[in-house]
């Protein structure tokens, strides 16, 4: 884009960018409101509390299915033009990006983030370089925008910007070497501002009449449920994280502006040359729609007819433990009735043959439950999950071996949105291992021996998940493929290790070397003594011709 040069041009600039990536920041916190409220809580924040979530626990089995951060390993693929002998240095480099990988708790924040992706459409993180390190941290959608919400890519936007709060304390501290840091601080102002993640009673109210005053219905929730919003007491100030692709330096430029609308850093891009710190985990794509699909937004209808399902069920049983009941004959007092309905009540009447209490409890339908199992099912269908991977047998099937067939047929499904997720992770490790070469002076050691840094290893490369063990699915086949290598001695005992990953994998190495160095000896040993026993017997056999000649 071609960013202005003059001062009061550029400004203006930037202010319609933030509002033109922003255009539909409202509009989706309604709908994230909506779709957080039925994950939760199984219903909407108008509804009454719902008697089970079903949308809770589906939601929580897809994630396990999607990823899981104790398998998840990472493996980097050389372009086809590198010299080959630049694998040397790979094993070293991706057990370090592994590292980083955990040290900063990626896999926890991604596993949130999928979570949550799952529930709202998308959801991003951001890689924060501090102390020479990446620190990754979720970003909810409604904080986000892009220019062009009909590109799904994110690398392929000209703008895109992220809003976020801080505190005036905070603020002083990352201002500490601006050189007009008293000047934004003066005209800086911060106020108490209310991080609701649902939509007010005031939101959704229905409105009757506006003149004089405005009148109308609202339904509110006034039961003590602890909505999980979270209550910040401190003054904050809304901040802007605007990343704009600028022409003239062919690469991102990075402005940080505060709600006041003041622009407190413009610069060139402040994280990797052609890069933005911002990874999408989005489940459910679409061609022309950056944030995609929801996953709960497909089950709030389930939810609701199971809740209304429930709350019928739920009634007729009331009506059967207490059911509607006739008093025949002499008037009967309230109070008397009251006393009759309680545990071991009774009731004397007027003596006379007419009096007479009848009672008319209702009959359950018989496809109620059964029903209930039917929209249950229909949550397991909307997402690909079959009895058979949720641990529930299936009938006719009879052997171990129709058992696995069938669960790898049921898990195509599953399969094919994990590795949309593991786009994600490849971009997000490649990401960790980029900026592992531009700022990691460590020095390593190839598989030589030979000392090297990572900023001098090949450009050329992408950090791929290992054997697509980011899902679970996956893995039982990762190790038959890696028992079937080993029985056909396509690799060693070691690499058998390394395929399985186990516990203590590094002490379980180091006892494989002491046992492999035990066997050699025992070898060698074997075969010096079957090399003097040969030159024994052959030197047995010339002396005793020796003697039959003489």
């Amino acid at each position: 884009m071609q960013i202005p040069n003059r001062d009061h041009e550029r400004e203006l600039f930037y202010n319609d960018l933030i509002i033109k990536c922003l255009a539909s920041k409202e509009e989706r916190s309604r709908h994230y409101s909506a779709l957080r409220s039925y994950y939760l809580f199984g219903g909407s924040a108008d509804d009454e509390e719902s008697p089970y979530n079903q949308v809770y626990p589906h939601i929580d089995l897809l994630t396990s299915f999607l990823f899981s951060a104790d398998t998840t390993k990472f493996v980097i693929h050389l372009g086809a033009e590198v010299n080959p002998d630049e694998s040397t240095k790979i094993p070293v480099l991706a057990r370090s990006v592994n590292d980083d990988w955990l040290a900063s708790n990626a896999d926890a924040v991604v596993e949130q983030c999928i979570s949550w992706a799952l529930v709202y459409n998308t959801m991003l993180c951001k890689l924060v370089p501090k102390n020479g390190e990446l620190h990754p941290f979720p970003v909810e959608p409604q904080c986000f925008g892009v220019l062009r919400e009909d590109i799904p890519m994110l690398d392929r936007q000209e703008a895109m910007v992220m809003t976020y709060y801080t505190t005036m304390s905070q603020l002083r501290i990352d201002l500490a070497d601006h050189p007009n840091r008293k000047t934004i601080l003066e005209n800086m102002s911060s106020q108490k501002r209310e991080l609701n993640y649902e939509q007010s009673g005031l939101d959704r109210i229905i409105i009757l009449n506006t003149q004089p005053n405005i009148q109308g219905n609202v339904n509110i929730d006034l039961t003590d449920r602890n909505r999980f919003i979270p209550k910040v007491d401190e003054d904050l100030i809304e901040m802007q994280e605007l990343w704009v692709y600028d022409d003239e330096i062919n690469d991102y430029r990075t402005i940080t502006r505060a709600d006041n609308r003041m622009t407190i850093y413009d610069r060139p891009n402040i994280f990797l040359k052609d890069e933005v710190p911002f990874i999408k985990f989005c489940t459910s794509p679409l061609p022309t729609y950056f944030w995609g699909s929801s996953e709960v937004d497909r089950l709030t209808g389930l939810q609701r007819w199971r809740n209304e399902r429930i709350g019928q069920m739920r009634k007729l049983l009331n009506l059967q433990v207490n059911p509607p009941t006739t008093y025949n004959g002499m008037g009967i007092a309230d109070e008397k009735v009251d006393a009759f309905m309680r545990d071991g009540g009774w009731l004397s009447m007027g003596g006379s043959p007419m009096d007479k209490v009848e009672r008319f409890p209702p009959e359950m339908p018989a496809d109620l439950f059964r029903e209930i199992a039917m929209i249950d099912d229909m949550f397991a269908e909307q997402s690909g999950l079959q009895n058979l991977l949720q641990g529930k047998g299936e009938t006719g099937v009879r052997s171990g071996k129709q058992t696995s067939e069938l669960a790898r047929l049921a898990s195509a499904r599953i399969k094919k949105r994990s590795l949309i997720v593991e786009k994600s992770l490849q971009k997000m490790a490649t990401l960790y291992l980029k900026f592992k070469q531009v700022y990691d002076d460590t020095v390593y050691k190839d598989t030589n021996g030979l000392p090297f840094a990572a900023s001098q290893f090949p450009k050329s490369y992408v950090v791929k998940v290992d054997g697509h063990s980011n899902s679970p699915l996956f893995v039982e086949d990762h190790k038959s493929l890696a028992t079937e290598l080993l029985e056909a001695h396509a690799i060693d005992r070691a690499r058998f290790v390394q395929m399985l990953d186990p516990p203590s994998m590094e002490n379980i190495l180091l006892e494989l070397k002491e046992i492999e160095k035990k066997e050699a000896e025992a070898a060698k040993q074997k075969h010096d003594e079957e090399v003097a026993a040969a030159q024994a017997k052959a030197q047995g056999g010339a002396s005793g011709q020796l003697k039959q000649v003489k």
